[in-house]
């Protein structure tokens, strides 16, 4: 029987990877990467491609399309399973790299359930996620003192929802804010918030932007590799 781990690897600084997964990736016999559609390359790959010089696994790409087709994406789900499994036969041990931590928004976890049904064991190794690592950068306190924290996605919501998101809680993670623009602009502005927020994109990285303005906001085109912090007071 083979084992798998699933490895959180961080928002984009190999540095932050922990000592557990570097070890894991450095003895793995199969590095499961995954992709959005087959030969776009995976990002957190390439994240972690230079600390895997002379290591010797294999390197196996997984698609991950991006859409919400729910029949489709089961399929696709079983089917990377299916292949895992497989390429673990013999007691092989394999790990499934994903970026930031694998129990927040994770292709990990999509695939988890099938993964296990054929009976290889299956450990958790977490990582630094995305809105820690954006806190870290700008310096903003996620939390403190009995403020509440509320982490959530930006799904094509209205502004309205978003707003109410932003009223009730104390401070407020968004991911995935590239979803709906407009109605993450409209909700700062008619919650007069437009000084309370920043836009960290692609965090941990040479690339890293911080965004604090409005205007600037309202011309940027947010890329998918961005977190946004929302504090009410």
């Amino acid at each position: 029987m083979g084992k798998l781990y699933g490895i959180g690897i961080g928002p984009g600084d190999p540095e932050l990877l922990t000592l557990k997964a570097y070890r894991i990736l450095r003895e793995a016999d199969v590095i499961f990467c995954p992709e959005k559609k087959a030969g776009a390359g995976s990002v957190a790959y390439e994240i972690v491609k230079g600390l895997l010089e002379g290591a010797g696994a294999k390197i196996v790409p997984l698609v991950y399309p991006m859409h919400y087709s729910g029949e489709k994406l089961l399929k696709v789900w079983e089917e990377n399973g299916e292949q895992i499994a497989a390429c673990l036969n013999g007691g092989k041990t394999g790990a499934f790299i994903t970026l930031g931590d694998p129990s927040v928004y994770s292709t990990f976890m999509y695939t988890l359930p099938y993964i296990e049904k054929h009976g290889i064991s299956v450990e958790v190794v977490p990582g630094v996620p995305s809105f820690c690592a954006a806190a870290a950068a700008s310096k903003t306190p996620l939390a403190a003192w009995d403020e509440t924290l509320t982490i959530a996605p930006v799904r094509g919501s209205s502004g309205e929802d978003l707003g109410r998101l932003l009223r009730e809680n104390d401070n407020v993670v968004l991911m995935k804010p590239s979803a709906d623009k407009a109605a993450l602009l409209s909700a700062i502005r008619e919650n007069n918030m437009e000084d309370r927020f920043v836009l960290v994109i692609k965090a941990g990285t040479d690339e890293e932007i911080l965004i604090r303005d409005i205007r600037e906001l309202e011309q940027y085109d947010i890329p998918y590799l961005s977190t946004m912090i929302i504090k009410h007071r």
